[in-house]
């Protein structure tokens, strides 16, 4: 199968809101024929991920829990990228079981749907994920951050916002993979740096940001955006000893943390 991952609707079998540590793969492969589309579904973060980390030991995901301060502007297509970060932030806070990050990811959810104009079909899910952390249920919580992310990519698709569509997916993985390289880059393992092993991933996601329009790129922040994007293909390809190196893994964590800086900075 010659599988092409697009912005607006690509899905990964096995969520992670349904996949076991025994299921997960060990890195995103665009040839692997279990990969299929369907519509308006993007993985913010591949929660394959999260799982195959559990199978190399305990992370401490609580150092990747941030609380980090959001300035809406009228920049909608920053605001779709923050909504991803935002709700990838949630899944990070889960895994940490962190009550508090995970109600504050609720609350942003309601203010940043709004500013996208999808308030009214997200409130729901927004309520519950604050109400499940309130008890300490994280699978609730997980399948309530999934949902929210349907919606609002749903939502955006129905309204024709196709390319905003695209830059909240491109947060949501920008966010998971930011955390995964933290944790790896604290952690270093040859099996666990196969999961930034995702160049063709990447490549895709580049062709597929280079291609929106000059409109939705507006903003300093964009250009850096195509910069990382050409950094971090280059870094994640595996080296002649067919791994990602530990010098490597730092180079990504670098990459991503600034450019989710500057998102929330600009």
């Amino acid at each position: 199968m010659n599988a092409r991952l697009c912005f607006s609707s690509f899905v990964l079998v096995g969520l992670i809101s349904t996949v076991s540590a025994q299921q997960a793969p060990k890195h995103i492969d665009l040839s692997d024929a279990n990969l299929r589309v369907v519509e308006s579904t993007v993985i913010p973060i591949p929660l394959e991920i999260f799982a195959s980390l559990d199978k190399l030991g305990t992370q401490d995901w609580a150092k990747q829990v941030k609380a980090r301060e959001i300035k809406l502007d009228a920049n909608r297509s920053r605001t779709a990228m923050l909504f991803g970060l935002v709700v990838s932030d949630g899944f990070i806070a889960v895994q940490a079981q962190d009550k508090e990050a995970v109600r504050r990811v609720g609350r942003e959810v309601l203010r940043l749907s709004t500013s996208l104009g999808v308030v009214d079909s997200v409130e729901q899910h927004a309520n519950a994920i604050v109400s499940a952390a309130g008890v300490g249920n994280w699978s609730v919580c997980r399948k309530e951050l999934d949902k929210t992310r349907q919606t609002v990519l749903k939502k955006m698709s129905e309204i024709r916002d196709e390319e905003l569509v695209g830059l909240v997916s491109l947060g949501g993985w920008l966010g998971g993979t930011e955390a995964l390289a933290a944790v790896l880059k604290q952690n270093y393992s040859v099996e666990g740096s196969d999961l930034l092993n995702q160049p063709d991933l990447v490549k895709e996601l580049r062709k597929e940001f280079d291609s929106l329009s000059a409109r939705s790129k507006r903003g300093k922040v964009f250009a850096q955006i195509t910069r990382t994007l050409e950094h971090l293909e280059s870094l994640m390809r595996t080296d002649a000893r067919g791994v990602i190196s530990e010098g490597k893994v730092i180079e990504i964590s670098l990459s991503t943390n600034n450019l989710v800086a500057a998102i929330y900075e600009s």
